[in-house]
């Protein structure tokens, strides 16, 4: 009977060492894969945030567009370089309801007649966008260029 008692604690005890040692072994695998994957992930969701920056930045180019052809239309002025944005205070207000865009613009160029917008800058968060006209195109910065979009004279 002793030697039986015996031979069943050793082998439970092999099995459980066995087992702990598989259940480290895989934790350790799995942590390994995580921690490798972590950069992966946070850059995925920077290049997602940056796509939102880079929608808010064209649904305020658009906004733009419109008040600045409610102004020429109205005979109202539009571009203000002494004001916050690059533009009148009332266009200000104007453009943000209009884009609903979260972060803050600045009207950096426009043609000779004050009303076409050739570059502005927009910021939202830790993402800057800037816009160009000629030739159109957006580029999002976070510390290095995420996006740059060009096209023919059609396009957004």
């Amino acid at each position: 009977m002793p030697n039986e008692s015996l031979t069943s604690k050793t082998f439970s005890n092999r099995f459980s060492v066995g087992y702990l040692s598989r259940f480290l072994a895989v934790l350790v695998l799995f942590l390994a894969i995580l921690t490798a994957s972590i950069p992966g992930v946070l850059t995925l969701m920077r290049r997602a945030d940056a796509q939102v920056a880079l929608g808010n930045a064209k649904s305020l180019r658009i906004a733009l567009q419109v008040a600045s052809t409610e102004c020429y239309a109205a005979g109202r002025p539009f571009c203000d370089r002494t004001a916050e944005g690059g533009v009148t205070a009332e266009v200000w207000q104007q453009v943000l309801m209009d884009s609903k865009a979260p972060g803050d613009f600045w009207v950096l160029q426009t043609d000779e007649s004050g009303y076409e917008v050739r570059r502005f800058l927009y910021q939202e968060g830790d993402f800057t966008v800037r816009y160009c006209k000629e030739p159109l195109t957006y580029e999002v910065y976070y510390q290095q260029s995420y996006i740059r979009t060009q096209s023919g004279a059609a396009g957004y």
